[in-house]
């Protein structure tokens, strides 16, 4: 059909996983990254979540097929298993005999120890791979955590690697997989791409499909980022169809009238019914709440509406450079009214995870999962070295918009609502009035800081957390020594701040990012 009229060599929108077609996107590199570490470990569990169709399968093939000879690998796709079910699924992936007709949790387990004993005194390692394990019950789950104790001399033969849809992740939340959520060793959520990323995506599969020109019109591209909100099987879907239409209609090329057509005949829609069709899971779609708004036209780059000019450590004369310097007025595709300090709270609640509705939407709703909001006055310095994911308030003239500093990079990535946006630093400079917000995870609830001569559960933790982090034994009572708070110092001068040997909130929210080294940041520290 379409294959010969586009001059294809293969379909290049089909469905089923081809190696071939693999895409990575910069979030899934990050994602294939994140898991790679957890690897490294010694045992534990590595968790990946996404979206339907935001392409785990991908992060997950291309995961196995890097790993080196010496892991034995068993994938488990059925997840609607009992706990004798897994067992002898395991041991049917690692070729392990079994009696079947007196298998028994024992039995089975003891086998499963002997195998990997046995494979780890040949130094062999072993990954279990669960998909869709936000349908594993708990007495699966538990079953997995106890695989995972099977160790020798320290050494542990076996890792799990959970994927599933977000489910996943406030399953793991509840208290009775607090066990199991502490062996945790890296984890990742995968969101879908982004506006220029789905317009590469597309270009790449006609690519390797053998299309030598254009065949889907710039406008068209965004068009179907609008549609499909990146996500990549829905592309799939919708470029198939509209491939098929332009076949039908004799045309070479695909425009905006085509994609509208397409998309209405797979009842396709920017608008809330997109999202109620596809699940509550697509509030995740780039890290907004895209329920609520439709999603606006997004040029290919950003980034070209803006000046760039060199870093500075001041604050720019603004009657000098005022004429330099563009108002988000002056991008057409952006609507002003996604700026607003509701939508970026929401924004800022999904970088962490959590869906918080818009309606009465605030800092304390964070709570109950120890969530809390951090809001100062600050500056450009200030806010490198806490590291953290801000609401940042920008002004000009009459006019203030609510922004989420997301990423810093090579220049500094704005989430405006739904949409990525690039700027300078000194852009940030000029409109940033220096308000900021931010989210981050208290390890307990009292609030004060911590200083010599105080005594309780939270100055244990602190202990622990410095002896980890540090690599030396502070002892395991609840008592602030001087020795603890020359090991404050020592951390506080690694971050810029200032060593007083208390501990407020600034060094605890440092200390939980260095804890927690998978919690969102800026930028990854080397």
């Amino acid at each position: 059909m379409y294959q010969h009229f586009f001059a294809l060599k293969e379909l290049p929108f089909c469905i089923a996983p081809d190696p071939d077609f693999l895409f990575l996107s910069e979030r899934h590199k990050e994602a294939l990254a994140h898991l790679n570490y957890g690897l490294q470990g010694n045992g534990g569990f590595v968790l990946l979540t996404g979206e339907v169709g935001t392409g785990k399968t991908i992060v997950c093939r291309a995961l196995l097929e890097a790993l080196p000879d010496h892991i034995d690998i068993a994938c488990i796709v059925n997840p609607a298993l009992n706990e004798i079910e897994l067992l002898a699924s395991v041991c049917d992936e690692f070729n392990i005999d079994y009696d079947v007709d007196k298998n028994s949790l024992k039995l089975l387990f003891d086998a499963i120890r002997h195998w990997m004993m046995n494979n780890l005194a040949q130094g062999r390692r072993a990954i279990i791979l669960i998909d869709e394990a936000q349908h594993l019950s708990f007495a699966v789950l538990e079953q997995l955590r106890l695989l995972t104790n099977i160790e020798s001399n320290n050494n542990k033969p076996l890792q799990v690697i959970l994927v599933g849809q977000t489910e996943l992740q406030q399953k793991l939340k509840s208290v009775e997989f607090r066990q199991l959520a502490q062996r945790i060793t890296a984890r990742y959520h995968l969101l879908p791409l982004c506006a220029a990323q789905c317009a590469n995506y597309i270009e790449f599969r006609l690519h390797v499909a053998g299309a030598h020109m254009p065949i889907f019109e710039s406008m068209a591209l965004q068009q179907i980022y609008r549609y499909t909100q990146g996500v990549p099987r829905l592309i799939n879907l919708l470029c198939e169809r509209c491939l098929l239409s332009a076949y039908s209609q004799n045309k070479e090329s695909i425009n905006t009238s085509l994609v509208k057509k397409a998309a209405s005949e797979m009842q396709f829609t920017a608008s809330k019914t997109l999202f109620s069709q596809y699940g509550r899971a697509l509030l995740f779609v780039i890290l907004g709440v895209l329920v609520v708004f439709n999603l606006a036209k997004i040029k290919n780059n950003a980034t070209q509406f803006y000046q760039h000019f060199s870093m500075s450590e001041t604050v720019p004369n603004k009657a000098s450079i005022s004429n330099n310097f563009h108002w988000f007025s002056d991008h057409q595709t952006l609507d002003l009214n996604k700026g607003n300090y509701a939508v970026a709270l929401s924004t800022l609640y999904a970088i962490w995870g959590y869906e918080v509705p818009l309606e009465g939407i605030d800092c304390t709703q964070g709570e109950r999962v120890s969530l809390v909001c951090f809001s100062r006055r600050s500056n450009m310095s200030e806010l490198a070295r806490l590291n953290y994911p801000a609401i940042l308030k920008l002004n000009n003239a009459d006019q203030s918009v609510y922004v989420v500093l997301y990423k810093i990079k090579e220049d500094y990535q704005l989430l405006l609502g739904s949409q990525l946006i690039s700027v300078s630093e000194a852009w940030l400079q000029y409109y940033w009035d220096g308000d900021l917000t931010l989210l981050w995870k208290r390890p307990f609830k009292e609030k004060g800081v911590l200083k010599l001569s105080q005594q309780g559960e939270n100055v244990r933790w602190l202990k622990q957390t410095l002896s980890t982090l540090q690599a030396v034994d502070l002892g395991n009572d609840d008592y602030f020594d001087p020795a603890l708070a020359s090991k404050v110092q020592q951390f506080q001068e690694t971050q810029q701040l200032s060593q007083d040997g208390i501990v407020g909130s600034r060094t605890l929210m440092l200390l939980m990012q260095a804890l927690n080294p998978q919690s969102p940041k800026l930028q990854e520290v080397l």
